[in-house]
């Protein structure tokens, strides 16, 4: 097996859109610096559970994050797709934030893809208009 080479990127905006082209154009990524500057530095746990989500639909995907979260290298897989997956997305993001990049990769995969999403359906968000 050869070196990889990985793309470095900075920040965290959107990274589920990096994520996926990623994974749609098999080129490996290093993201850096995320959230380094927020109060909560790091990965979100619905970024960790659609990372965790990748890793189901792909095989041999390869996802490590450091310690603090702020730095992730990732490796993609072969879509593969499949059935009678479970994946549990959580509170924190819609069933939408997961189902928008499925439907992409499942055109793509190896297997037809069947997936049972767990989490909350509906997020109710204050939006203020001044």
């Amino acid at each position: 097996m050869g070196k990889v080479s990985y793309m470095k990127l900075k920040g965290s905006q959107n990274l589920r859109l990096r994520l996926l082209i990623a994974t749609l154009s098999s080129k490996s990524i290093i993201v850096e610096d995320i959230c380094a500057d927020s109060t909560w530095p790091g990965l979100c746990p619905h970024e960790v559970s659609f990372l965790r989500l990748l890793e189901k639909v792909c095989d041999d995907c390869v996802v490590e994050i450091n310690e603090t979260g702020t730095k992730l290298k990732y490796k993609p897989g072969i879509i593969m797709g499949g059935r009678h997956l479970v994946h549990d997305c959580g509170v924190t993001r819609s069933i939408s934030y997961f189902l928008e990049p499925l439907i992409v990769l499942g055109l793509f995969g190896k297997k037809p893809l069947a997936i049972r999403l767990k989490g909350n359906n509906f997020i109710l968000m204050l939006v203020e208009v001044e």
